[in-house]
């Protein structure tokens, strides 16, 4: 997955329960079907087509095979991307999310503190 690049051609299929690792168009395929309920919360898998074509990385090849031409890589794909908002970005500053839930496990632990003396 490290070798892989944007404007390679990529083939999955669902018997190696393929985890997509980078964002794609579908150039050809059978069958296709996505598990993308982590990102997009859809219930089912989603059938890929000529008009749905967009795979996107950290979801699931539930069925189907086919070849994909990859878009986006790293902190460019769309799972990228929301890795970097929720983690944080450049230089070891703290997402929003981070900052609160440092200082609620402070408090909580300032709390501990005074209860245990």
């Amino acid at each position: 997955d490290q070798d892989i690049c944007v404007g390679d051609i990529v083939s999955f299929n669902a018997h190696m329960a393929a985890i997509i690792s980078c964002d794609g168009i579908l150039l050809s395929g059978q069958d296709v079907r996505c598990d993308e309920s982590a990102l997009t919360g859809e219930p089912e898998p989603v059938l890929k087509s000529v008009e749905k074509p967009f795979m996107i990385s950290g979801t699931t090849v539930n069925a189907g095979k086919g070849t994909m031409l990859v878009v986006a890589v790293g902190e460019y794909s769309i799972a990228g991307k929301i890795k970097k908002d929720v983690y944080g970005g450049e230089h070891g500053e703290l997402s929003p999310l981070y900052g609160k839930l440092d200082a609620m496990a402070t408090r909580i632990g300032k709390v501990g503190m005074v209860c245990a003396l």
